[in-house]
């Protein structure tokens, strides 16, 4: 029976044939269409076609100008309009067009979708040569490429890791009102790591994307290390790169943009064509000879020009610049050749870690004190080490060694956290290779003499009144132990409550107070605002188009052909109780990197999920009853709950 429509030809695909389309246009997993029609729809649309034909090389392109120029033609004319000697290029070219559904129809009928033969109307692709020009190449050692990539990989953790301990004290930096980060506080994060904004940018970027750093929520909102930060930073150091390098290679955001065009940490960074154009760059560089690195950046640029040859200008050349640049500063390369750790993060092969672990230097448990109130730290400390010494000392600088500076400053921060001048001593005798010097120990020892000297508590209001004998009756009454009252003179007490509680307790005693500002005079109460609901925020779900899970469901909802339900609708008890917003979105963001099922509450059903994506206030996952895919508002998911 021939095929007679794009849809037809849909219905009649094996569901790996269907897999590998929605693996090659993710788009059209997104939402996942209700049945063979409306996914022969969304396939046609103008968006979707080109899009598709933008990650197309000059090759196929010139094949589907072929079918566009001559439909409905059989395969055997589409070969015959090109040399005999790439017949076996052609042939594959048309292989892939169909694949992708932009060609449909019998072998002696092919058709090309409306919509493509529309965007590709007037364009002489058939010239186009194959394969892509080849790529002048510097050799390098090996083993010396590892070595480098590994320290770039190195510098990366630490630099990330000195970032967030930097921003998990008082000096946080503000959050914009656009949501992004001063430049002031960039530049003040680049000289506290000591090393350019650019690098800095990066780091900081890339930390975001992983999730090691976030904005607080609260009302003077701040960028401060998240909860997963913890986690990561006690990982061994290998696992610690892994998740720093695949965050950066899924996001979508672009960090040399940060400065000339937008600010850090901003929605203005984010350029949907990321992702793929970082794959495109690694894509030219394995191809080339292990060990070697591209000779000049107008190659490779060359190269992806020829791959996709649609989305070729002066700005997409940038990019791929600064790609090159965030390869070898986040430890991909060494020296510009691909690295063996960075080829095995960015394929997400099963070895990546054995890999990393071989390149990167193996963490060590001593530091070799010495008489200028430094510690040298020959290479990475272990995590534990790390930290406690980081509680100490400030990291001066880093690199193949890392340089930690005591000061009464540090030292009094370690005093502050609870350790004792003999706890610091004894823990920098027991980790250094090297006697602890007599400069350091006096150090330790004059400023813990000096520790707590002088007391401070705390006191969130005061109450003064010169009748003596009415703050007398205010210490008497038993509501002012909840107050935290503290009387400091005959006339003064401070207060650790609210000044409203103060306020109303005095009032209840007969008296008259009144609030006053610090210059003594009366202070009128301030009319209040309304404040909005505040959202639950985090740090971006990083986004995984073509999960092989969303793909098989998805089939499964194709052949089945059904619409995404919006309900659960499986009949069984409730059992979650109603959660806020923030909380139920941090329990979804937690399914999904863990890769977890979920027990969602929604509207007035209960039931178990595999949560897929979460973008845009919907909820993408898989039900695990029917195996299907279905869509959930996030303003209608009462609960959730980890069911693994």
């Amino acid at each position: 029976m021939p095929v007679r429509s794009l849809a037809d030809d849909l219905r009649g695909r094996s569901d790996d044939e269907l897999g590998r389309l929605l693996a090659g246009r993710p788009d059209l997993l997104h939402p996942v269409p209700a049945d063979m029609t409306a996914l022969a729809s969304r396939a046609g649309s103008a968006v979707s076609t080109a899009r598709a034909l933008d990650r197309l090389d000059g090759v196929t392109l010139a094949v589907a100008a072929v079918v566009a120029t001559a439909e409905p033609c059989s395969t055997d004319a589409v070969l015959s309009a090109f040399d005999s000697g790439r017949a076996v290029v052609v042939n594959d070219a048309l292989h892939r067009l169909r694949e992708l559904a932009l060609v449909w129809g019998d072998d002696d009928a092919l058709r090309l979708v409306r919509t493509a033969r529309e965007s590709l109307s007037g364009a002489g692709a058939a010239s186009l040569d194959w394969p892509p020009p080849p790529v002048a190449t510097i050799e390098r050692d090996a083993a010396l490429v590892e070595r480098t990539a590994g320290q770039h990989a190195l510098a990366t953790v630490l630099g990330v890791v000195a970032i967030a301990e930097a921003w998990a004290g008082d000096e946080a930096p503000a959050v914009l009102r656009k949501g992004g980060l001063g430049v002031r506080d960039l530049s003040s994060a680049a000289r506290t790591i000591d090393v350019d904004e650019r690098t800095a940018a990066l780091w900081i970027e890339t930390a975001y994307a992983a999730q090691l750093i976030g904005k607080d929520g609260e009302a003077d909102e701040r960028w401060r290390p998240t909860t997963a930060y913890d986690e990561w930073h006690d990982a061994p150091l290998a696992e610690q790169w892994l998740r720093i390098a695949r965050a950066w290679w899924t996001s979508p955001r672009a960090p040399a943009l940060v400065g000339a065009e937008a600010n850090a940490l901003s929605d203005d960074v984010e350029r949907r064509g990321q992702p793929f154009l970082r794959e495109q760059v690694i894509a030219v560089l394995s191809s080339l000879p292990a060990g070697c690195a591209p000779r000049d950046t107008g190659d490779v640029i060359g190269s992806i020009d020829a791959r996709a040859p649609r989305q070729a200008s002066a700005q997409r050349s940038e990019q791929i610049r600064a790609i090159l640049e965030e390869l070898e500063i986040l430890g991909f390369t060494g020296g510009g050749a691909l690295a063996q750790m960075g080829g095995s993060a960015a394929t997400d092969a099963g070895d990546a870690q054995v890999a990393v672990s071989a390149a990167m230097p193996a963490p060590l448990d001593h530091v070799l004190l010495q008489a200028d109130l430094t510690a040298v730290a020959p290479g990475p400390l272990l995590p534990d080490l790390a930290r406690e010494l980081r509680l100490m000392a400030d990291v001066e600088s880093t690199g193949g060694a890392i340089v930690y500076r005591f000061s009464a400053a540090t030292v009094r921060r370690a005093l502050d956290a609870g350790r004792d001048a003999t706890e610091m001593l004894d823990f920098l005798a027991r980790i250094s290779r090297t006697p602890v010097p007599q400069p350091l120990a006096y150090l330790v020892e004059d400023a813990a003499r000096r520790h707590g000297t002088v007391r401070v508590g705390i006191a969130t209001a005061y109450i003064r009144c010169d009748d003596e004998t009415a703050l007398a009756a205010l210490l008497a009454d038993p509501r002012s132990q909840e107050l935290g009252c503290v009387r400091v003179s005959p006339t003064v007490v401070t207060v650790s409550g609210r000044i409203e509680d103060a306020i109303a307790i005095l009032r209840d005693l007969g008296l008259h107070p009144v609030a006053e500002t610090a210059d003594g005079s009366i202070a009128h109460a301030p009319r209040r605002r309304a404040r909005p609901p505040r959202s639950g925020t985090g740090s971006p779900v990083v986004r995984r188009d073509a999960q092989p899970a969303l793909i098989r469901a998805a089939v499964t909802t194709l052949r089945g052909g059904q619409a995404p339900h919006s309900s659960l609708s499986n009949g069984r008890t409730a059992t979650l109780g109603a959660m806020p917003a923030a909380d139920t979105l941090a329990v979804l963001r937690k399914a999904i990197s863990s890769e977890v099922p979920v027990r969602l509450s929604y509207a007035d059903d209960e039931g178990c999920v595999d949560p897929l994506r979460l973008q845009a206030g919907v909820l993408t996952a898989v039900d695990r009853i029917t195996g299907e895919v279905r869509t959930f508002h996030v303003s209608q998911i009462h609960a959730a709950a980890l069911d693994g």
